[in-house]
């Protein structure tokens, strides 16, 4: 039987590994490190860390060096680990997550993300292409700029298969070995990412809204908000590889196209192997649109706690159909059950880039603006002078918003009837 052993002569008692267990089978006794194997799943996460090489996983071969990079198959799926030399890994990998036959929008931020990430380091860039009967998407990621992309055709591989869609990259990853993989905070990448780092025993930072390269170590340093958007973190995967990471959609600037494309296609089709989905679908309902339509809206109107209770809501509402805009909301404002959360822009919200935005009774803080500094032109209407949303303006109206609609509904109105004149 596989476990966990602790080489008590070798042990300094530092307490690295009790802390950095997440199962909390190791605790210290009398200055040396113990194993509780009735919590340890065997994830080897430990071993790694160890620095006095005191901790050794029975799982792995009798000649496993300390750094090798191994993933077995031999144990259950949900105990199957990799345990990774960091000098072994090199390279950003994204995820070419495609629909209906084509690349979905998001996919050239992420390459644009990682194209950022790489310059004047050298380091390649792949993309990761899996599916069935998707070979044609491969030129498009070579105009996007990555320099191979590592293709899994299989017919195995349909719509909806994301078990075997993450046990097929899963392979893949520890075969190739990118020492960053990232990948946008799609639904769907919210589903396949992290079912990818808990069989490769690596760790995951969701909806990362910056990233930067320590270039000394190779760490990835990964900025999202948390605590419900009241701070924002800077974390790093310091031990395992590779450093896997989602971002927000329409943060980063999507890449644009190489006017002589120089990558290569990989195709491991033949080498990994790829086991069918357990699921069966047996329909396809199309759902409703996104009620909000925020990342597609060419005008978006926003309001904050300004409106002062939800019963002025209409008032916004009749201010964006007659100029066509999509409306949207603070967190503060889908926090007081004013609006739905579909609506919120923001660090825990959409990030969005619109034509035209209107702040509506919107204070401008941080948590919300990095949802929308990026609009063409933002048009606040605050009753405080002082509200930090007119540093950030285009152009800024004094007053109360109560006031200032009605008045812009009535001058629509009446444009529009002397145009019909």
């Amino acid at each position: 039987m596989s476990q966990i052993r602790i080489l008590q002569s070798n042990c300094i008692g530092c307490g690295t590994c009790v802390q950095l267990c997440p199962f909390e089978a190791l605790s210290l006794e009398d200055g040396q490190a113990q194993v509780d194997h009735g919590r340890c799943v065997v994830c080897g996460s430990c071993v790694p860390v160890c620095p006095a090489d005191a901790i050794v996983d029975d799982s792995l071969p009798d000649d496993f060096m300390p750094g090798d990079a191994v993933l077995d198959w031999s144990i259950p799926d949900d105990k199957r680990t990799v345990k990774s030399n960091e000098a072994s890994f090199s390279g950003i990998c994204v995820y070419a997550e495609h629909a209906d036959g084509a690349l979905v929008p998001s996919v050239a931020e992420v390459i644009g993300a990682a194209r950022q990430l790489t310059e004047g380091t050298g380091l390649p860039v792949s993309a990761v292409l899996l599916g069935s009967e998707i070979g044609h998407l491969t030129g498009e990621l070579l105009e996007l700029g990555v320099d191979e992309v590592w293709l899994v055709d299989s017919p195995n591989l349909q719509p909806y298969a994301e078990d075997a869609e993450a046990r097929c990259m899963s392979e893949l990853l520890a075969e190739l070995k990118p020492a960053i993989m990232l990948g946008s905070g799609t639904r769907r990448g919210r589903s396949i990412f992290p079912r990818v780092a808990a069989r490769l025993n690596t760790g995951l930072c969701a909806d990362c809204i910056s990233l930067s390269l320590d270039k000394e170590t190779g760490n990835l340093i990964v900025t999202r908000p948390a605590y419900g958007g009241s701070i924002v973190a800077k974390i790093v995967i310091p031990h395992q590889r590779p450093q896997m990471a989602t971002i927000k959609e329409h943060v980063f600037r999507a890449a644009s196209k190489v006017s002589a494309p120089g990558g290569t296609v990989r195709d491991m089709s033949s080498q990994i192997r790829v086991s069918k989905t357990v699921l069966e679908i047996l329909e396809v309902v199309k759902g409703r649109a996104d009620p909000a339509n925020l990342l597609q809206a060419d005008t978006i109107v926003a309001v904050g706690r300004g409106i002062k209770k939800a019963e002025n809501l209409p008032l916004i509402y009749d201010f964006a159909e007659a100029i066509g805009a999509s409306v949207g909301a603070t967190r503060a404002a889908v926090d007081l059950g004013w609006m739905h959360s579909s609506h919120q822009i923001g660090q825990t919200g959409s990030i969005v880039k619109p034509r035209v935005y209107f702040a509506c009774g919107i204070s401008g803080a941080l948590q919300h603006t990095v949802g929308m500094e990026e609009a063409e032109t933002i048009i606040a209407i605050n009753s405080d002078p002082n509200a930090p949303i007119f540093d950030l303006a285009t152009y800024g109206i004094v007053g109360d918003l109560l006031e200032v609609i009605p008045a812009f509904i009535e001058t629509l109105k009446a444009e529009k009837q002397q145009t019909m004149m």
